[in-house]
């Protein structure tokens, strides 16, 4: 017998956007002459046919685009005309934090999907108590509390950021925690100081932003990190799901900004949290996404109403990991290759900075008595002060590491690095040697603008601890004079400036490093500058020289100071920029003045944009002017003085050391105004032309063999 058997003939609406699902209804709909069956798979559509046949039953679907169930409900129940309606709210994902949701919107029945509507109105003939059980609100929290402890849980202490309606309930929630928040003066400025703390740790940097233009002001530093590999994670604050598609204000979801298409570009993951019930979820799938592999950035958006909904804590907790397992044929391959080389080379890239991969170099070399060269991003993995060390290939590299390099190594193994420009002395032929052996995390970054005979897709620190535990005892069968033709790393030697109240940027950069302490970090900015501090400054320590190259956003040393100071807290810090980025990003000074970061900031000012001003020269003939001050350089000491920092001015040598008391002891940041002389410059390769089809790579390419893959997932 039909459990409609005796049932008074009831008119009911059904609201889906699942047309396979409506279909269903109306197959069983058939069966039951006591029901007179609409359906809709348009909530708009719904509350006009709520008003032309007006059903006793209203059966929502709880997820459906534009406007879902719950705010379909909440606009019936607020209707005095329609307020009696029966409503009845579906879900395939329904619990007890989304039957609380629901019951909180007015509905007075929840149901599982698939709808059986024999099942709908046995619920209907019970009490409305037996219905909707109740739910424990002891065991549930504001959805913005648990993520918040989320992030405890996985190491977070430091949030960047700034508020704002959206992302208020987070920063709320922060009030109740043991992270730390720090309130930049622009999203971007929040961005670059999570990249340089994820840079200078290797942990998880959080930023939380709030929604529209919260966001986009992030882009440049979401962007930053992704071509850099830091694991960074934004959030950004949203409207609430009801609001979407309405024309609200700062309306970034699927019907306003599309702010997680945007992101999906420049991330390893991008998503909008569905519903309150999901956020747990979600949460722990970007931490882990961020962390694994090769590290990089991830967005969420999470709408207003998720964040403040109650959600109850997910039981059962646990931990993702990939795990990297190379075949024991394939390091023994490659120890081959290199014991029996001629003249080897390992080129390392910033793909080194983890705790373990540094030594692990260092032994690798010694046993084999190999030279290492890094790149730009990877100055410091290998101590320059090593006799094997040749200094930095590429961008402002040593004539060491070229000179090396033009002598035609047999085996080149590129460990931690794309190759791209930057990298790679734009694109040296060099590099394409008989046996080119490129090793990475990322698989995707080989073969992309050279042919390695052998690609192997690994962790650096997994790979080197294969090769150094294979080489242990291993007879150096090379003498150290055999392989260089020079001991240690060469510097170009430059002349002083003579023009009065100037000083020449490689003897600004020298000074600097002596007036700082041997364990300082440098963040080093995009610009003439980059070069200088790549040629001069000696770094022997692995986490000792952050770059964001990848990008090359000019403005983000000033901010990753701030990270990379916060990460080490007795370290010191000091950031190079030129006056231009000084320009773009100074306002984090404030920043740095409101949390007593003692960041050191090294201003190389020339009074133009010096890099862009003298590409335009050498492309076109003739010299554009890009100034950056209204009558002449750039006031430094004034801005940053206005800002609440200590300020002063360097316009000759030997005036840092005056000043080396103040660098060593003042507590709060010091800006330095380094008044450079613009004729004093370092030659190099004209990246132009290096990018161009007539000045490009013409590689002599050897045939190809079968690749080096890693094993395991």
């Amino acid at each position: 017998m039909s459990k409609l058997d005796g049932a008074m003939q009831r008119r009911v609406l059904v609201v889906d956007d699942d047309v396979l699902q409506l279909r269903s209804i109306e197959r069983m709909a058939r069966r039951e002459p006591r029901i007179q069956l609409t359906t809709t798979t348009s909530p708009i559509e719904a509350l006009l046919l709520v008003a032309s046949t007006r059903p006793e039953v209203v059966i929502l679907d709880v997820f459906m685009p534009g406007m879902n169930g719950l705010e379909v409900c909440r606009q019936l129940k607020a209707n005095s005309q329609t307020c009696d309606l029966t409503v009845v709210l579906a879900s395939a994902t329904m619990n007890p934090t989304l039957a609380e949701e629901a019951r909180l919107a007015g509905a007075t029945h929840v149901v599982q999907k698939p709808v059986s509507l024999e099942l709908v109105f046995e619920d209907l003939d019970r009490e409305p108590t037996e219905a909707l059980e109740p739910v424990e609100r002891t065991a549930q929290v504001r959805g913005s509390d648990l993520l918040v402890s989320m992030l405890e849980d996985a190491g977070v202490d430091q949030v960047f950021g700034l508020p704002g309606g959206a992302i208020s309930p987070i920063h709320d929630a922060l009030l109740d925690s043991r992270i730390r928040t720090i309130t930049t003066r622009h999203e971007s400025g929040a961005m670059f100081a999570a990249a340089g703390y994820a840079h200078a740790t290797g942990k998880l940097a959080v930023v939380a932003v709030t929604s529209g233009p919260g966001a986009l002001n992030a882009m440049t530093g979401l962007a930053s990190a992704w071509c850099d590999g830091l694991p960074v994670l934004l959030l950004v604050g949203e409207v609430p799901r009801a609001a979407h598609g309405k024309g609200v204000l700062q309306d970034g979801s699927a019907h306003g900004l599309h702010l997680v298409e945007m992101a999906r570009h420049v991330t390893k993951m991008s998503a909008e949290i569905p519903r309150a019930s999901a956020l747990p979820h979600v949460v722990r799938r970007a931490i882990a996404t961020a962390m694994s592999g090769k590290k990089g950035p991830v967005m969420l958006t999470l709408p207003l109403d998720v964040t403040t909904a109650l959600v109850t804590p997910p039981r059962v907790g646990g931990a993702i990991s990939i795990g990297e397992t190379l075949a024991p044929e394939i390091l023994d391959e490659l120890v081959t290759i290199l014991r029996t080389s001629h003249r080897p080379l390992i080129l390392a890239g910033s793909g080194l900075r983890s705790s373990s991969a540094p030594e692990r170099l260092l032994r690798v070399a010694e046993a084999l008595s190999c030279p290492v060269a890094t790149t730009p991003k990877g100055k410091g993995v290998f101590p320059e002060d090593h006799p094997l060390a040749l200094g930095v290939l590429g961008m402002g590299g040593h004539p060491s590491a070229r000179t090396y390099l033009e002598t035609n190594p047999d085996v080149v193994m590129v460990i931690g690095s794309s190759l791209g420009d930057i990298a790679t002395d734009n694109f040296s032929i060099q590099l394409q040697a008989k046996t080119l052996i490129h090793v990475d995390i990322d698989a995707r970054q080989i073969g992309k603008s050279y042919e390695p005979t052998h690609a192997v897709v690994a962790s650096a620190a997994e790979l080197l601890g294969g090769l150094a535990e294979r080489l242990v005892g291993t007879k150096r069968r090379r003498s150290l004079q055999a392989i260089l033709a020079n001991r240690g790393v060469e510097r170009l030697a430059l002349e002083a400036s003579v023009t009065p109240q100037r000083i020449a940027s490689h003897d600004a950069i020298r000074e600097i490093q002596r007036a700082l302490p041997s364990d300082t970090i440098f963040t080093v900015d995009s610009g003439e500058h980059f070069l200088f501090a790549v040629q001069y400054l000696e770094t022997a320590l692995p986490d000792a020289f952050l770059v964001m190259t990848g990008l090359g956003s000019m403005g983000q040393s000033i901010g990753a100071a701030i990270g990379a100071q916060l990460a080490h807290r007795h370290r010191s810090v000091a950031a190079i920029c030129g006056d231009g980025c000084f320009a773009m990003n100074a306002f984090e000074i404030a920043t740095a003045v409101a949390e007593r970061l003692p960041i050191r900031v090294f201003v190389f000012n020339d009074g133009v944009l010096g890099m862009v001003e003298k590409g335009h020269q050498k492309v076109y003939g003739r010299r554009a002017e890009y100034p950056t001050g209204p009558t002449g350089p750039l006031d430094v000491c004034a801005i940053a003085r206005g800002l609440g920092a200590t300020a002063i001015l360097v316009d000759g040598t030997g005036q840092l050391a005056v000043a080396e008391r103040l660098l060593a002891h003042h507590r709060g940041p010091v800006v330095v105004d380094v008044r450079i002389d613009p004729a004093i410059v370092m030659r190099g390769k004209d990246r132009v032309s290096a990018m161009t089809p007539t000045g490009g790579m013409n590689l002599p390419l050897p045939a190809p063999r079968p690749a080096i893959q890693r094993l395991g997932n």
